[in-house]
């Protein structure tokens, strides 16, 4: 009877008692399960078990294990990632905000009442600024909320 043996996971530069101690210092619960199951590896678990125990997939494992190799504990918390920057500055806003305290006829446009479609309108015509109709509105109700 033939034996298979099992390729040896990489666990070098994993610490268990320092992601330990991290998970104890730091209140980032995936942050913490993400060091647990590192950890289930280190005490010599197969990388099947462990993905199976935790019902998450090898590339992530493999993921994980190189963040905490390259910039240890710390590179497990997820970042959030900025979205781009709002055409809405402070000074457009306060702008905006005395714009729109008037009817738009009295600065030149035919409607009785502000509304998303004018208001685009009015940014590139004025300030050079492309926004949907969508956002419009809701700079609108932000504004007047304010």
């Amino acid at each position: 009877m033939t034996v298979i043996s099992r390729r040896p996971v990489k666990v070098e530069g994993l610490n268990p008692g320092e992601l330990e101690a991290w998970i104890k210092q730091d209140g980032s619960r995936k942050a913490a399960i993400k060091c647990q199951i590192l950890i289930a590896l280190c005490n010599g678990n197969s990388m099947t078990e462990v993905c199976k125990m935790f019902n998450v997939t090898r590339e992530s494992v493999r993921r994980w294990r190189n963040l905490v190799v390259s910039k240890g504990p710390n590179g497990l918390v997820s970042h959030s990632f900025q979205g781009r920057e709002s055409q809405l500055t402070p000074l457009l806003k306060k702008q905006l905000k005395k714009i729109m305290a008037k009817p738009p006829h009295r600065i030149g446009y035919k409607k009785p009442r502000w509304s998303g479609k004018l208001l685009v309108s009015y940014l590139e015509n004025e300030h050079n600024v492309s926004i949907s109709i969508r956002t419009a509105q809701l700079w609108m109700k932000m504004i007047k909320t304010q």
